[in-house]
């Protein structure tokens, strides 16, 4: 496709596809190029900082998507366990039921943990939180309910470390079908709707090597 006709938006979800199928050290520019129809040229028009820059790009593209489609709807007034489902039926649908990798956690398992690192947390440590007043919401205990949140990424993101492993997406589904009873588990308030404030009023404990980085700054 010639490169007036690719729009940013579409160029930045090639280059999330090929960093997500050959991660960040198999990204040649020779397969940006392939992948996106532009010539090196083009590319460094777009992206002076070349290759990094194109990761931080797609990095930030990834967390806005999330912020839209995940964070504000986990966010809502909808009952808890529907809000849960939601996110699972959006997760699989965007990482085709595990045979897509989660860019964030494919990037923070490698050394450019280092280059992303700050992005990285804050993309996760927002999801915490989210999936932590999901869980209140539902009338569980603060701490508990942030335990269950941590457990509650964890899970997800080792089902679609495993989808792909084995190539399999009923890992996904299974999981999927699953995680919100475990994650509710307790809750009295699971199928209520709720009027409660958006947001916490203040921000939730994080994990205490999250707190001392944060503090070592």
């Amino acid at each position: 496709m010639a490169a007036p006709l690719l729009s940013r938006d579409e160029l930045l979800n090639r280059l999330g596809e090929t960093f997500r199928r050959c991660g960040y050290e198999g990204t040649s520019m020779s397969r940006i190029a392939t992948a996106t129809g532009l010539g090196k040229a083009s590319l460094y028009h777009h992206f002076p900082g070349g290759k990094e820059q194109m990761a931080a790009a797609v990095l930030q593209n990834t967390t806005d998507w999330f912020e839209q489609n995940v964070f504000r709807q986990l966010e809502g007034v909808h009952p808890p366990r529907q809000r849960l489902v939601v996110m699972l039926d959006t997760l699989g649908k965007h990482y085709d039921g595990g045979a897509k990798a989660c860019l964030p956690g494919l990037l923070a398992l490698s050394e450019e943990r280092e280059l992303f690192g700050d992005a990285i947390r804050d993309f996760y440590l927002r999801w915490v939180l989210c999936l932590t007043q999901v869980c209140a919401d539902s009338g569980l205990a603060r701490d508990i309910a942030q335990r269950r949140a941590h457990d509650g990424v964890e899970r997800i993101q080792g089902a679609l470390v495993l989808a792909r492993a084995v190539d399999d997406t009923g890992v996904f589904a299974t999981m999927a079908a699953e995680l919100p009873d475990q994650l509710l588990a307790g809750g009295d308030r699971a199928n209520i709707w709720t009027t409660r404030n958006p947001r916490f009023p203040v921000a939730p404990l994080a994990p205490a090597s999250f707190a001392m980085r944060a503090t070592a700054r």
